[in-house]
């Protein structure tokens, strides 16, 4: 009588990747709008409180933030503190399909006609809104000292886990070596554990959580 091995597979790194993915997207459901809010306000204190935003400057600083959307904490108070103090602010546009590219907003006024809730249709990845003005070529990234950027989790390295459209790793190719790359995440999602990543994805340098802005060591 013969006996019938089988092999395990070892995942994939996408394997790996789509897992966590759902797991945390999973976990997010149980926060509410509220919760979501004040935690954005609690993030943009920490944000800037930064020296960045406080030292003389003889020309405004160009910072890039991403529109919150679905479970992800709030960008609204950051998006509207920015504005209200002449930041020249750049967010996402991804036009009809995962574009990169970006548009400027240079009042509240403009932030104000954003909506943070929202998502795609049925069966679409979820896309954040956008504002209706002109849309710049990802070159433009190169004007920001400071990008915050979503993410699902982040580890000590600096390794971000996004949702896996690679559009900030492609995005950020065109950020300039000084700008500070910090992502957006709760803090139960800065975790000890190494993520999987691979080689176009691109380290962030510090996280940003309702419980403070910590820099990758």
């Amino acid at each position: 009588m013969t006996m019938a091995h089988t092999t395990q597979l070892k995942p994939t790194i996408d394997e790996r990747k789509r897992e966590l993915r759902h797991e945390l997207l999973a976990q997010r459901r149980y926060m509410t709008a509220s919760e979501r809010i004040a935690a954005g306000e609690r993030c943009a204190d920490a944000l800037f409180a930064l020296p960045l935003f406080s030292r003389p400057r003889t020309a405004p600083l160009t910072m890039a933030c991403h529109v919150s959307m679905g479970t992800e904490i709030s960008t609204l108070q950051i998006l509207n503190e920015a504005a209200a103090r002449g930041i020249h602010l750049l967010v996402p546009r991804l036009g009809s399909g995962n574009e990169v590219g970006w548009s400027r907003l240079t009042s509240p006024e403009e932030v104000a006609t954003l909506r943070h809730e929202h998502a795609g249709g049925h069966g679409r990845m979820p896309h954040p809104d956008e504002p209706h003005t002109a849309v710049l070529p990802p070159e433009t990234l190169g004007e920001a000292e400071i990008i915050v950027l979503p993410a699902l989790a982040v580890d000590r390295e600096g390794g971000r886990l996004g949702r896996g459209a690679a559009w900030y790793d492609r995005a950020l190719g065109f950020a300039p070596a000084s700008a500070q790359r910090i992502a957006m995440c709760w803090a139960s999602e800065f975790v000890d554990e190494p993520l999987p990543t691979q080689p176009h994805d691109v380290p962030v340098d510090a996280v940003l959580t309702p419980q403070g802005l910590i820099f990758i060591q």
